[in-house]
């Protein structure tokens, strides 16, 4: 893995870990028609970084990472692999940028997946832990919303005097879980384009996602 890097300027509301080589343990790349590209996006975006990872390494961005990949493990999840871009802005002064995350998860099995999106909980952390992404905790709170397919949570949380908001939405199919991950350090993001996202994702390979990265 790589080191954790920001999505934006100091004082960001979402961060990644950025610059990750392949991993030897898990192969992510058949995984990738599987993200989102910049036509998916809603606005002019710029491709920061891709790449994979392993279960112990989305459990080792959590509080309590040792907790964190022994559910992973047990939830059969194998690894992943995620495209992080940035919306670009034209010359300043401007508005902090929307973030966006895209990520697919495999698993041993297709109920497995179904299980792991069903067990996510409406709550920060589990949040904040579900993608390759880290937010802040601080005065946070989370909530899950109404969605046609998958399921979708905000969280929202205080760094410094930003009003961090974050959309995250996760959907199995077959022994893949695919997400969207969506947020901004001044509170602009709205749910309706993390799923326009997925939409326009959906609509490029269409939905029958039936096995994982083997």
């Amino acid at each position: 893995m790589g080191i954790r890097s920001s999505l934006a300027a100091p004082l960001m509301a979402v961060a990644v870990l950025a610059g990750c080589q392949a991993s030897p343990r898990f192969d992510g790349l058949p995984l990738d028609p599987y993200l989102c590209e910049a036509e998916d996006l809603p606005f002019d975006a710029i491709e920061q970084t891709r790449g994979d990872f392993t279960a112990a390494d989305l459990g080792g961005l959590s509080r309590d990472p040792e907790a964190r990949k022994a559910e992973y493990r047990a939830a059969g999840m194998e690894g992943g692999r995620f495209v992080f871009w940035k919306q670009a802005l034209p010359r300043p002064p401007f508005e902090a940028p929307v973030n966006v995350v895209c990520q697919a998860l495999s698993f041993e099995s297709a109920d497995q997946a179904a299980a792991w999106v069903a067990g996510l909980a409406a709550e920060p952390g589990a949040v904040r832990d579900s993608g390759m992404l880290w937010a802040p905790l601080e005065g946070s709170q989370a909530e899950e919303l109404p969605a046609r397919e998958g399921r979708l949570f905000r969280l929202e949380a205080a760094e410094g005097d930003a009003r961090v908001r974050l959309y995250a939405l996760h959907e199995a199919r077959g022994k893949v879980v695919l997400s969207v991950f969506v947020g901004d350090r001044d509170g602009r993001t709205e749910a309706a384009t993390a799923l326009a996202i997925a939409a326009s994702r959906d609509a490029r390979f269409g939905k029958g996602v039936t096995s994982g990265s083997r």
